[in-house]
């Protein structure tokens, strides 16, 4: 089980990862402007893609657009330096206000699916048609996020932390 907790209230991009034990075992930062890595505009010298570190590594996650329009449709991949280590895509629904499909493509097949209650939002996250657990936030009336992954041990950490 991990936990990622956002550092504070004034720094929504900023996440500490802590594990069961809640000993820190590593940081996630947003950049507070993305580019995707085939964006029409680039920002030459800004860090423009999602970093964490896990116990000493240091990982990326860059997003490039499958397809663009009204909304885009998206691919997310997880890298420790040149190596790949996981892919995800967002595809948006045909359906005016449907969910956009959340589909992993490795390092195994899967979906992500938003359950949500009043208070709580929750995903479950299924690999080859079995479930391999949840990501849940505590509440959503909260000053600072937290989100618990719970996901099965067969998954790598760092992919955890990517879904």
């Amino acid at each position: 089980m991990l936990i990622a907790r956002q550092q504070s209230l004034f720094s929504g991009f900023t996440y500490d990862v802590f594990n069961s034990a809640d000993a820190l075992v590593g940081h996630l930062r947003w950049p507070h402007f993305a580019v995707a890595t085939n964006a029409r505009l680039q920002m030459p010298g800004e860090v423009t893609n999602i970093r964490f570190d896990y116990r000493g590594q240091n990982y990326e996650i860059d997003f490039t657009y499958l397809r663009r329009g009204w909304s885009n449709d998206i691919r997310f991949t997880l890298k420790a330096g040149a190596k790949i280590l996981a892919q995800a895509d967002v595809l948006r629904q045909k359906k005016l206000l449907a969910r956009p499909a959340i589909i992993i493509t490795a390092p195994f097949a899967g979906t992500v699916v938003r359950k949500s209650s009043l208070l709580r939002t929750r995903y479950e996250v299924s690999a080859n048609a079995v479930s391999a657990g949840t990501i849940s936030e505590q509440s959503r009336l909260t000053l600072r996020r937290e989100l618990t992954i719970k996901l099965t041990d067969a998954i790598a950490t760092p992919v955890q932390l990517f879904i």
